[in-house]
């Protein structure tokens, strides 16, 4: 969860998968309104630690250093004492992306590309025209002489 120690290709995919994940890089996580409610109920519980309560939202605390693990309490913490409470991530989730693309209408995105690919073939022969008119003006000029 470091620049030193980023996470592999198979430690994205399983974390990207987990309903508490809002956003994950190969060097950062970033967690859900949700998961930061659920830990700090479960911070109360006796004998919950961070690693155990990673373990119950499905997380596996080995994909994390210890400092990690601490920073990541203390933050949760922090944010759920102040004023504002927790804050929602910015951005849109993996989830909220997939169905922002799945709702683009691919069909009328096709169709604009392809007018504007045929305007850019009209103006083309519309140059070699003229092209071939000059060429056609200056032939007949030299018959002529």
């Amino acid at each position: 969860m470091s620049k030193a120690n980023p996470f592999t290709q198979e430690q994205l995919r399983i974390l990207e998968n987990n309903v508490y994940t809002h956003h994950v890089t190969k060097d950062r996580i970033v967690f859900t309104v949700a998961f930061k409610e659920f830990f700090v109920e479960q911070v109360s519980v006796p004998g919950m630690t961070t690693k155990k309560i990673m373990r119950a939202a499905g997380y596996d605390p080995d994909f994390f250093s210890t400092r990690a693990l601490s920073s990541m309490r203390r933050r949760i913490l922090e944010e759920a004492a102040s004023p504002d409470g927790f804050k929602a991530p910015r951005g849109l989730s993996n989830e909220e992306k997939i169905a922002q693309f799945a709702a683009k209408d691919l069909a009328k995105q096709r169709t604009k590309t392809s007018i504007r690919e045929l305007q850019d073939r009209v103006v083309r022969l519309e140059q070699q025209i003229e092209f071939l008119k000059k060429i056609s003006r200056i032939r007949s000029s030299r018959k002529e002489d």
